[in-house]
């Protein structure tokens, strides 16, 4: 039987896959839980459309660049998701305005509102933050223990 090792930088790529699930997930969910709001600016707004047939908020990816300021310190953020929004792009020199929450403590940690807002989420987007801060915990757990038997 041969040395079945697991390839490094296979195991480098699926660690950084699972803490960045951890991380999100986290985020999302300290963010519903103890986030406070700022309004923000839009610095970039685009959305293509990925599948028009698709369920509910799944048929466009949508991408916002924001800045909003917190006791006079800027900060910018960038997100990313699935939704059926389908504003125009913005044009040179025009504003839009965003509601951004962030951690009061570290304002680096920070989404659009109506990402995080627990009332949008409901409780099958509690689960889902909960099951993927679980699994991806588990599959970190079961990983490590793969590694250190061979």
């Amino acid at each position: 039987m041969k040395n079945e090792r697991i390839n490094p930088v296979i195991l480098v790529i699926i660690v950084v896959c699972l803490l960045y699930a951890v991380c999100n997930s986290v985020s999302v969910i300290a963010l519903g839980l103890f986030g406070e709001t700022a309004v923000g600016t839009l610095t970039s707004y685009s959305n293509h459309i990925n599948d028009s047939r698709a369920p509910s908020n799944e048929s466009r990816t949508v991408t916002k660049g924001y800045h909003f300021s917190v006791d006079g310190i800027e900060y910018k953020g960038h997100s990313t998701y699935g939704s059926d929004e389908a504003w125009p792009n913005l044009k040179e020199g025009e504003r839009r305005i965003e509601l951004i929450s962030y951690l009061p403590f570290f304002p680096r940690v920070n989404k659009p509102t109506h990402l995080v807002d627990l009332g949008e989420l409901g409780a099958a987007g509690l689960f889902h933050y909960t099951v993927t801060i679980l699994g991806s915990v588990g599959l970190f757990w079961l990983l490590k223990r793969e590694i250190r038997r061979k």
